[in-house]
């Protein structure tokens, strides 16, 4: 008679990482909803490494942190460092598709397409988002294929299924997410950042550091989906939020 199969991660284990991934997803879409805001730049931009990433390094990722803390580091000379940074967001994510790397799904749709604003593609992130009661906050004025929008709703869900009471129906459920709505065209959208080349190197390595880590977490929550198909926890109460 076999001994029965370990399961490579306990609930609170699951909850513990669920906790970390929500909050590094969390970081990534606040990065790309707006320019830097002072008082973050103030905080994490002044001295030492990107704060938020430092963990990245354990998960294999030490060369997309190191060049985010390079980028970070060559902004600490600059006057009015801020504003330059908010100059290369603008010429990045906020100019048409010729001259910058539009932060949505819709852009990179088929191999040479031009980005078309309300598609299909944004269409169907809508209903998705309807169909979970999330809604994108009304002072975001983006299409709701927005990298920002698909960043939040990982971190979302992250949350929400911290406690899940079947883990490998929540990690199947976050890397269909993966999956369909972001690393279809992430790739291409991270190899745009490094073709426009702004000024500072910052948001090219976010790019990257990004799609590593959506990789990376793909693999680990298809781990956990093959793994764990009967290993359950309590279920913890989870509210509606919004994306």
């Amino acid at each position: 008679m076999t001994a029965p199969q370990q399961p490579k991660i306990t609930p609170a284990e699951w909850a513990l990482t669920s906790s970390q991934r929500r909050r590094l997803y969390g970081w990534f879409s606040a990065l790309y909803a707006e320019e830097v805001p002072e008082t973050m730049f103030k905080r994490y931009f002044a001295e030492g490494p990107f704060e938020p990433f430092v963990g990245l390094t354990e998960l294999g990722l030490a060369d997309e942190v190191g060049r985010l803390d390079a980028a970070v580091k060559s902004l600490r000379d600059i006057t009015l460092a801020r504003l330059e940074l908010a100059a290369d967001f603008a010429q990045l994510f906020l100019l048409d598709a010729r001259a910058g790397a539009l932060p949505y799904a819709s852009a990179y749709e088929g191999e040479g397409s031009t980005a078309t604003f309300y598609s299909a593609t944004e269409t169907r992130m809508r209903e998705f988002l309807a169909s979970r009661a999330l809604a994108i906050q009304p002072d975001f004025r983006e299409p709701a294929d927005h990298l920002a929008v698909l960043l939040a709703v990982l971190a979302h869900f992250a949350e929400q299924q911290s406690g899940a009471q079947d883990m490998g129906a929540a990690a199947r459920d976050q890397a269909a997410l993966l999956r369909a709505g972001l690393l279809d065209w992430l790739p291409r959208f991270t190899e745009r950042c490094q073709e426009v080349k702004p000024r500072f190197d910052f948001y090219p390595a976010l790019a990257t550091l990004v799609l590593a880590f959506a990789r990376a977490d793909l693999l680990f929550l298809d781990d956990i989906a093959e793994d764990a198909p009967s290993i359950t926890c309590a279920s913890a109460p989870a509210g509606e939020s919004a994306a």
